[in-house]
C-alpha cells in the first residue's frame, strides 16, 4: 500500500536490478527507514538529469513512497541545502 510522507536522507547513485534485463545505475534517497528508488512524475526511470542534480546531498522532499520506489511530489531545488 502506497504511503505519502516526508523524506529526509541522503542522495545516493548505484545499480539496482543486477542480472536482470532492467539494470542500470539508479538515484537512490537512503533513510533511517530505509533506502528507496527515487522517481519524479514524468521523469525517465532509467535516467533522470533533475534527479542527477541532487546526488551527494541531504535533502528533505516529500512523496509516495511504495515497497523499494519513492515517487517525488516535493524536493528542494538544486541551490538550496538540505
Amino acid at each position: 500500500m502506497p504511503e505519502d510522507g516526508e523524506f529526509i536522507g541522503t542522495v545516493t547513485k548505484r545499480p539496482f536490478g543486477s542480472r536482470s534485463k532492467s539494470e542500470h545505475i539508479a538515484v537512490y534517497l537512503d533513510t533511517p527507514q530505509g533506502n528507496f528508488v527515487l522517481r519524479r512524475p514524468g521523469g525517465n526511470a532509467f535516467s533522470d538529469p533533475e534527479l542527477e542534480k541532487l546526488v551527494g546531498r541531504r535533502i528533505r522532499c516529500r512523496g509516495e513512497r511504495s515497497d523499494y520506489l519513492l515517487i517525488l511530489s516535493e524536493w528542494p531545488p538544486r541551490d538550496e541545502t538540505g
